[in-house]
């Protein structure tokens, strides 16, 4: 169970920026990098059998997760005056963003995984439910600036990678949700350095500690 995506300050996206099979696609993208201040890119797994598409989005950032979570928390993230309100827009924006994709196509689009990469660590959020990154992005960062001190140890150490959620239980690999969960509010897993190796920490939210990876059942 090793990273693919081990954040970079250098990373740079690669491949067109649109996808042509896809209407509006470009119209969507813009509106993301708008709302969230990120470089946008998409791509698309087409399932025809099921007339639908699962979209894979990747937002990059000039900036660390602790400078965004200042402006979340400040009240002050696209100029609103409460953090509820930012948290709010946040989801609102993405989720109307997804819907006018949808009506400009036969088919239908979701947002299967996004990864949201900052200077300082990269956020990856996978699909629980229909819809449930849009409309639970609010709340995600939400619960990221809440648990901020506890998954870093206090502040003395930054996880390199922060997968939203992992499941506690039987899978074939805890970073691949199980059918029939929803919340994204349990179990976090987290890519900590150690040297040459990686460490890898699963994080309760309920009890706001962290744990090590074999507490969880694997197959």
């Amino acid at each position: 169970m090793s990273s693919q995506r081990k954040n970079n300050p250098n990373f740079n996206f690669s491949g067109a920026k649109i996808f042509e099979a896809v209407n509006g696609v470009d119209e969507f993208l813009k509106t993301l990098e708008r709302e969230f201040f990120a470089e946008a890119k998409i791509q698309c797994n087409f399932n025809s059998a099921h007339n639908k598409a699962d979209l894979i989005l990747d937002l990059n950032f000039n900036f660390g997760l602790t400078e965004i979570l200042r402006h979340f928390n400040g009240g002050n993230w696209g100029n609103f005056a409460y953090p509820q309100e930012s948290q709010a827009h946040m989801s609102s924006c993405f989720t109307k963003a997804l819907e006018k994709l949808n009506a400009q196509n036969s088919h239908s689009l979701d947002i299967i995984e996004a990864s949201f990469h900052y200077k300082d660590t990269s956020i990856v959020i996978s699909r629980t439910s229909e819809f449930s990154i849009p409309k639970q992005i609010g709340a995600i960062l939400s619960k990221i600036s809440q648990h901020f001190v506890y998954f870093t140890k206090g502040l003395t150490e930054m996880p390199y990678e922060v997968f939203v959620p992992v499941y506690e239980g039987k899978a074939q690999n805890v970073f691949e949700p199980k059918k029939n969960q929803s919340s994204y509010f349990d179990f976090w897993g987290l890519y900590f350095e150690d040297n040459i190796h990686h460490r890898v920490m699963i994080y309760s939210l309920q009890n706001k500690e962290l744990c090590h990876e074999d507490l969880f059942l694997l197959e």
